[in-house]
């Protein structure tokens, strides 16, 4: 049966992790080792660091949290253009001006990639978020606007697959089709549909099940990882749970986790 993440625990600076997505942003407050809040908000690619600075502010007095408190912050951004504003709108509220941006250069994975420099910082994150962990061999599986199949063997990153995600097929579907309607999606009781709603249902959600496992099967045969632990992370990884066998554990703040074990266990100097 798949698992529950727990996050690990110890005692350190409070900080904030960034993970900038290409639709949201996810804002998570750490204090004591332990994800205390957390928030999804739009990405807006043209925010200014002025903006981003005030939202952040909100955030901390939603939480009840003193801004004077935190002592980090780390980003990963696949938003190339939102990492300087988000740097420096973030140095602002940190007062010890310790941010930083995880990119393929500093964040101390061993990489087996042609070119690292395409590795979005989110995946990477991901392999962060397994090394806090003691994993050394599995697959993450992110479920966003984007699913992407990140491939850890022996604590080296191998690469993965990037697939259009669940929404994203969505919307791509019904814009290039002139008789298929936008729906909520949802869980079908059944694969045959007997409405173009439940169709559409059937296909977009037990076809991406199908396409996982899929992936999963070949990626173990083809790295000779038979034991690989399956790991399920990203906002469509809730609504997915229970649908398969193929995940070991769902650990929806895997992203976030390896962004506070990247502050926790790299030296500024390192970064």
């Amino acid at each position: 049966m798949p698992t529950e993440c727990v996050p690990h625990r110890f005692t350190f600076v409070p900080m904030l992790a960034v993970d900038i997505g290409n639709t949201h942003t996810v804002v998570g407050l750490f204090s004591d080792g332990t994800l205390q809040r957390k928030w999804r908000l739009t990405t807006r690619p043209a925010a200014t660091s002025d903006e981003i600075e005030m939202r952040v502010r909100q955030l901390m007095d939603v939480g009840q949290f003193p801004v004077s408190r935190l002592r980090a912050a780390a980003i990963a951004t696949v938003v190339p253009a939102l990492d300087r504003s988000w740097h420096k709108g973030l140095e602002r509220v940190v007062s010890t001006g310790d941010v930083r941006s995880l990119n393929h250069r500093n964040s101390g994975i061993q990489l087996e990639y042609a070119n690292p420099v395409q590795i979005g910082p989110d995946r990477l994150a991901n392999a962060l978020g397994l090394e806090s962990r003691g994993i050394p061999d599995a697959i993450v599986i992110d479920l966003g606007t984007a699913t992407t199949f990140d491939v850890v063997r022996g604590g080296t990153y191998l690469g993965g697959a990037i697939a259009p995600g669940i929404e994203t097929g969505m919307l791509a579907l019904v814009g290039r089709t002139a008789r298929l309607p936008q729906v909520a999606i949802e869980v079908p009781e059944r694969a045959t549909g007997r409405t173009t709603e439940a169709a559409l249902h059937s296909g977009l959600l037990l076809g991406h099940i199908g396409m996982m496992e899929h992936l999963v099967a070949r990626i173990r045969a083809e790295e000779g990882m038979p034991e690989a632990k399956v790991i399920a992370t990203g906002g469509w990884s809730v609504v997915l749970r229970g649908l398969t066998r193929i995940v070991d554990a769902y650990c929806p703040d895997l992203t976030l986790e390896g962004l506070e074990w990247f502050v926790r266990t790299r030296p500024v100097s390192e970064t």
